[in-house]
C-alpha cells in the first residue's frame, strides 16, 4: 500500500471519526431536552398567565397538610380571571386534617367560581372529601371511590420483644398517656378512648357527605353508602355519591351549564405540589425501583387516615 493509500485511509477514519463524535453530541443533547421536559414539565402558573382560562388541578398521592397548595388555592380562589376549575383526583385518601383543610380550601373556590371533579382510578376517604367540595362529581366506569370512613392502626411488639428476652419500661402520668404504644399491650380503657375518638372523625365525615350531597344520595343505599366500603364508578352513581360516568370532555360540558364558555377560554395546567418537591418526584418517577419505593415508604408512615 503507498503512502497516498495510507493518506487516504487516514482522512476517511479521521471523518467517520467526526461523524459518531458530531451523532454522540446531538444525542446527548437530545437526551437532556427529554430528560428537561420530563422533569419540569411545561406548566403553567397562575402567575404567569393574564387572561382569563379554566384553571386545570390534580390531586393525587397521599393527602397530607400541605402549606404550599393551600396557598396555590387560596390564589386561585382570589383571582378573578380564574373562571372555573376541572380538580382531577387520583388519591387513596390521607390524613384526617390534611383532607379536612384540603375540603375547607376548595369550599373557599367554590363560593365564587364553579368546580368540578374528574376521578381518576382512585378517589376514596379523604380523596373523596376533596370530591365533595364540588357540586359535581364524574367518575369513570371502573374509577375506585368511596370508603367514607376512618382507621387507624397501631402497631404491637411485646411479644416478638419478650421472645427476644428485650423488656420496655414505660414512665407516665397516667394509664393513657402515650397510648396506643407499640411497646405496651392494650387495654380495655385505651380502646374505648380510640374507639370514641374515631367515631367521632367518622360522624364528621359522614356528616359532610350527607350535607353535601343532600337527596343526591340514594334513600336506599345510605347505610351502604357510608359504612367504608369502596365503590366503582357505577356503584357510586347508583348510590348517589358521584353525579356523572364521564371523562374531562364531560366537565367541560358541565361547565357549560354554568356560563362558562368552554370554547372560548383555554384550560390551563396550575401545579399544586412545590417545585422542588415535584421536580424529584418526576426524576425518580423515571425510575420504576424508586417509584415504588416511595409509594412503600409512604404507605408505611401512614397511621391515622381516612379510611
Amino acid at each position: 500500500m503507498s503512502n497516498n493509500d495510507h493518506l487516504v485511509a487516514l482522512i476517511y477514519l479521521k471523518n467517520k471519526v467526526h461523524k459518531w463524535k458530531n451523532l454522540a453530541l446531538l444525542f446527548g443533547v437530545f437526551a437532556l431536552i427529554v430528560l428537561f421536559k420530563a422533569i419540569f414539565g411545561n406548566n403553567l402558573t397562575s402567575n404567569a398567565i393574564e387572561s382569563d382560562y379554566i384553571a386545570d388541578i390534580k390531586i393525587e398521592g397521599i393527602i397530607f397538610e400541605n402549606e404550599f397548595r393551600s396557598e396555590v388555592l387560596a390564589e386561585l380562589a382570589a383571582d378573578k380571571s380564574v373562571k372555573a376549575v376541572i380538580v382531577n383526583i387520583n388519591s387513596p385518601g390521607g390524613g384526617i386534617v390534611g383532607s379536612e383543610m384540603l375540603f375547607n380550601e376548595l369550599r373557599a373556590i367554590a363560593t365564587n367560581k364553579p368546580i368540578v371533579v374528574v376521578m381518576e382510578s382512585l378517589a376514596a376517604s379523604g380523596g373523596y372529601m376533596a370530591a365533595i367540595a364540588s357540586d359535581h362529581i364524574i367518575a369513570y366506569n371502573g374509577t375506585l371511590t368511596g370508603s367514607v370512613g376512618v382507621l387507624m392502626e397501631s402497631p404491637e411488639v411485646t411479644d416478638l420483644a419478650q421472645k427476644l428476652g428485650v423488656k420496655f419500661n414505660t414512665y407516665k402520668s397516667s394509664p393513657l398517656k402515650g397510648a396506643p404504644s407499640m411497646f405496651e399491650k392494650s387495654s380495655p380503657a385505651v380502646d374505648r378512648v380510640i374507639r370514641d375518638s374515631i367515631s367521632d372523625s367518622y360522624q364528621f365525615f359522614s356528616g359532610l357527605v350527607k350535607e353535601r350531597r343532600g337527596d343526591r344520595l340514594n334513600p336506599k343505599f345510605i347505610n351502604e353508602s357510608l359504612d367504608g366500603r369502596v365503590f366503582t364508578g357505577r356503584q357510586a352513581l347508583a348510590v348517589g355519591l358521584i353525579d356523572e360516568i364521564g371523562s374531562k370532555d364531560s366537565a367541560l360540558t358541565y361547565l357549560e351549564t354554568k356560563k362558562i364558555d368552554t370554547k372560548k377560554l383555554p384550560v390551563h395546567k396550575i401545579e399544586i405540589i412545590e417545585k422542588e418537591n415535584k421536580i424529584l418526584d418526576r426524576f425518580f418517577g423515571l425510575i420504576p425501583f424508586f417509584n415504588g419505593a416511595q409509594s412503600k415508604n409512604s404507605q408505611h408512615k401512614l397511621m391515622a387516615v381516612m379510611q
